[in-house]
């Protein structure tokens, strides 16, 4: 997983299961380099990795042990402000609760492990599923969008058109169809932030992330750097006005 500047793999992963999620980001700001997230769908060994995205090396394995095929999905980002850094999810078997990263649970399991967006004022993130943005909490999700008369895509993927730093500042837009599929809707958050940082389309892989959210498994962007609670001031992007 990952290459160098001339395109020479750094590492492999075939040694593990198919999973049909993948996590690449900045999620744990005081560890060097990024970290990669990804479940596994297989009946034992490795139900999910966290793994150094540079090097491949394994920092977290939740192993599966009881014989049923693995989780079907896996999420990754800082969505709860009570644990440093970034969390880690799934649902399926081999994990069913909120992780850390040293895979110890921290809470009962998000509403849902599909999609995510930065929707509120703070830089936690959001879940995103279906038509509905909901704010985890330890005692439950808070919804805070129905995009009424519109719907997703993917069957149980339940994810949007397209999610992502559209318009404004660096929260992100949701485009989901309308309902009777003639016109897609664009739902941009009304909730106002004393947050000002660079747009996240300036950052190179969150743009690349805007593409590979509609490849493949449909995954959400992350940008090359922490975005969370406790975040540093991001690096300025290297901006040329033509």
């Amino acid at each position: 997983m990952g290459s160098a500047a001339d395109g020479t793999g750094r590492s492999t992963t075939t040694f593990y299961a198919h999973g049909d999620a993948l996590h690449a980001g900045d999620f744990l700001p005081a560890r060097p380099g990024k970290e990669i997230w990804q479940i596994h769908e297989q009946s034992s060994g490795a139900a999910a990795t966290l793994r150094d995205a540079g090097t491949g090396a394994i920092i977290t394995q939740k192993n599966n042990t009881c014989g049923r095929a693995g989780p079907a999905r896996g999420v990754a980002g800082d969505i709860y402000a009570g644990n440093p850094g970034g969390e880690f999810w799934g649902s399926g078997t081999g994990l069913g609760s909120l992780l850390n990263a040293c895979g110890d649970s921290i809470g009962r399991n998000p509403g849902n492990s599909n999609f995510l967006a930065w929707w509120d004022g703070d830089p936690v993130r959001e879940l995103l599923d279906g038509n509905h943005v909901d704010k985890y909490g330890t005692n439950g999700d808070t919804r805070l969008l129905t995009a009424s008369g519109t719907h997703s895509s993917n069957d149980t993927k339940a994810t949007p058109s397209l999610s992502g730093d559209l318009f404004g500042d660096w929260r992100e837009e949701i485009i989901l169809p309308r309902d009777d599929n003639n016109a897609l809707r664009i739902h941009a958050t009304p909730i106002p932030t004393d947050r000002r940082i660079h747009t996240l389309m300036h950052d190179p892989q969150y743009r690349i992330a805007i593409a590979w959210q509609n490849t493949a498994y449909n995954q959400p962007p992350h940008p090359s750097f922490f975005l969370g609670d406790g975040m540093p001031t991001p690096p300025q992007p290297d901006i040329h006005l033509r």
